[in-house]
């Protein structure tokens, strides 16, 4: 596997790139419930569901985290990551419009330390620093536009504050 350079040279952990394959999954919401049809989006080289939908009877919501993680376990479980696309997932280079990000903690850490660059830099090294950040986030098949929304609304993407009461970007 390909690892990505890491963006900072503090951290002994390198994140992968991003490899987003997108489609359709049959889900049990509740214990006894049916199936519902979800969009998804997986990251296999995580592995893990990034983004999901249901998308049932004219209606489209966002998975709550602790359904995110219940689909996530079971597309694992039947070892989707392994091969998307027999499983009807075709990959895409960028987080479809729809989506909802979440992030690893590890990608959360790798963004605050770009934003403390940010915040460090001067007048000149802005915008090399930004150019920094905008390649890490295509690394891993984000923008910022997914970066603001999930900001915008932590709660919903991601384990919300971190330790020190630090969230996505501080």
């Amino acid at each position: 596997m390909n690892w990505f350079d890491n963006v900072s040279s503090d951290s002994d952990q390198p994140i992968a790139p991003a490899c987003l394959y997108q489609g359709h999954w049959r889900h049990r919401l509740h214990a006894y419930g049916d199936k519902v049809l979800c969009r998804v989006v997986i990251d296999v080289a995580e592995p893990r569901v990034v983004a999901a939908q249901v998308v049932e009877n004219g209606l489209i919501e966002d998975l709550e985290s602790s359904t995110l993680e219940d689909l996530n376990q079971a597309m694992l479980a039947q070892e989707v990551h392994l091969n998307p696309t027999a499983w009807g997932l075709a990959p895409c280079a960028m987080l479809p419009i729809w989506s909802k990000p979440t992030f690893t903690e590890s990608q959360i850490g790798e963004l605050e330390r770009i934003q403390g660059y940010l915040i460090e830099a001067s007048e000149e090294s802005v915008d090399s620093v930004l150019k920094l950040r905008d390649q890490f986030l295509q690394g891993i098949g984000m923008t910022d536009q997914d970066v603001h929304r999930a900001v915008r609304q932590s709660h919903e993407y991601g384990k919300g504050l971190r330790k020190g009461g630090r969230g996505v970007l501080s």
